[in-house]
């Protein structure tokens, strides 16, 4: 309940002759108990008396220690339109205005503690586990220094404090740099937060199996699983991926190499794809994609392609079914099965890229020409500039302008297309000499391929190497 004072005015002789009829006519002021609002009673002037002025009534409410905040609009309205015996509020204190405390704005979604649901209601499980990725130099996060409040008043003038805004102490945290309110990453990796403190990690490493609860992890550098990666999971690593566990029909990218201590059984929907290196203890109904070497104990009924060599070893050393291509070549113990499996062995440049390297150069021969074209037709017009008057010569610049642009994207794409063709020839001189070679049994229904030439194997064969001589693939005898 708000609690009044009550103001007694006839206490108040002292405040000059103005004050005389309103110490003495019962008009009186009143103030509610925390002094932040007051109110103005007036009595009726006599007939024979002037108005109340607004000086008057101010002086009135001085003498009474109101001194903050006043309503002027409402003084002028009682003294002017003579609103009596009413009270009318007449002075407002002011709240103190709090300050802003400092705050970090962080760059970075935080991790989810609980699963996002969808707008069609289902239930994203993998966005629990998202990891937070950044990249050297990436800003983290800015501080905004406090920002201080403004004191308030009351009625009386008595002043109200503002609260005082702290300031934070600075982030703290490893990998982590700081320019003036700006904080930065110094190397690539995942952002931990715990206990305000901001790590950067290069390594993410599961301690047990991942499935659809997770889903999806993505992080800029190493992976390591010490479980199982269940299907349908996908993992993409800037750097390596490590899984200790066996992999089903999951899908794995890497920029760096990829170790599958167990080995992938990927039911013809299993993916792994490395800039790097491969190794796997097995390889069964997966599709791989490797720009270095792929080692591993067997594989089967896959679809292989490096720009490396593909090299089974052991006592198992198999490769059985599927298409296995391998850029510098390939060695293994054995090749197809005694149930004369379809196998299909490549190495070198496959004929899709020889024909993608003759379309390239076809298209690199028109281009030219149309260069040739457009070169010709600016020099027919800088001739043209110097000969014809001002209209002409704007009618020139129009041209021009519609020309250069043509000049400039053809001359961009010329690029594009010597630096693609410079790669495909770098690949075929890097296949040139690939080989097939292995160690014990060939079977039957294998087929050896070599750049765009092949051979089936009519009948069981073994301890054979596979070359290109004299325009034909030549088996010859390993000598042990």
């Amino acid at each position: 309940m708000v609690q009044w004072t009550e103001v007694d005015i006839t206490q108040n002789n002292d405040a000059g002759d103005l004050l005389s009829r309103l110490a003495t006519n019962q008009s009186y002021v009143r103030i509610e108990s925390d002094n932040m609002k007051a109110w103005l009673f007036l009595m009726p002037v006599k007939p024979d008396e002037k108005p109340y002025t607004i000086e008057e009534v101010e002086e009135f409410l001085i003498s009474h220690g109101i001194v903050f905040g006043y309503h002027t609009s409402n003084l002028s309205a009682m003294c002017k339109k003579g609103i009596y015996q009413r009270e009318v509020i007449i002075a407002n204190g002011e709240e103190p205005k709090n300050g802003i405390e400092g705050y970090y704005e962080l760059h970075f979604a935080p991790q989810r503690k609980a699963p996002e649901v969808k707008d069609d209601g289902t239930v994203d499980y993998a966005s629990v586990n998202k990891l937070i990725n950044v990249r050297v130099g990436d800003k983290l996060a800015t501080y905004h220094p406090a920002v201080q409040g403004t004191d308030g008043s009351d009625v009386q003038g008595n002043p109200i404090k503002a609260t005082i805004a702290k300031e934070l102490l600075p982030l703290r945290g490893t990998h982590i740099s700081r320019r003036d309110d700006l904080y930065f990453a110094e190397r690539e990796g995942k952002i931990q937060i715990q206990d305000g403190k901001i790590d950067i990690q290069n390594v993410h490493e599961v301690y047990g199996d991942v499935d659809l609860t997770i889903g999806k992890i993505e992080f800029f550098g190493d992976v390591i699983i010490n479980g199982n990666v269940e299907t349908g999971v996908t993992i993409r690593a800037g750097r390596n991926i490590e899984v200790r566990g066996s992999v089903e029909a999951a899908s794995l990218f890497a920029g760096g190499d990829i170790i599958l201590q167990r080995g992938i059984q990927g039911q013809q929907k299993g993916r792994v794809s490395a800039r790097g290196q491969i190794f796997a203890k097995f390889i069964e109904q997966t599709i791989i994609t490797a720009g270095g070497d792929i080692f591993a104990d067997s594989i089967m009924n896959s679809r292989i392609n490096t720009d490396g060599k593909v090299i089974l070893s052991g006592k198992r050393g198999m490769l059985i079914g599927g298409y296995t291509h391998a850029l510098l070549g390939v060695s293994t113990t054995s090749i197809g099965n005694d149930v004369e499996t379809r196998t299909v062995v490549h190495v070198g440049c496959e004929a899709e890229v020889i024909e993608k390297g003759i379309s390239l150069k076809k298209r690199e021969v028109q281009v030219r020409n149309m260069l040739e074209e457009i070169e010709e037709e600016l020099d027919d017009l800088k001739k043209k500039s110097s000969i014809y008057g001002d209209k002409q010569q704007k009618m020139l610049e129009v041209t021009a302008s519609k020309v250069l642009p043509q000049e400039k994207a053809l001359k961009e794409e010329l690029a594009v297309l010597l630096d693609d063709q410079k790669e495909i020839q770098g690949m075929i001189l890097r296949g040139k000499g690939a080989s097939i070679r292995i160690d014990g049994n060939i079977y039957r229904g294998t087929v050896v391929c070599i750049s765009q030439l092949q051979m089936p194997i009519e009948k069981n064969t073994m301890f054979m190497e596979y070359t290109i001589q004299g325009g034909l693939i030549v088996g010859n005898v390993i000598i042990r």
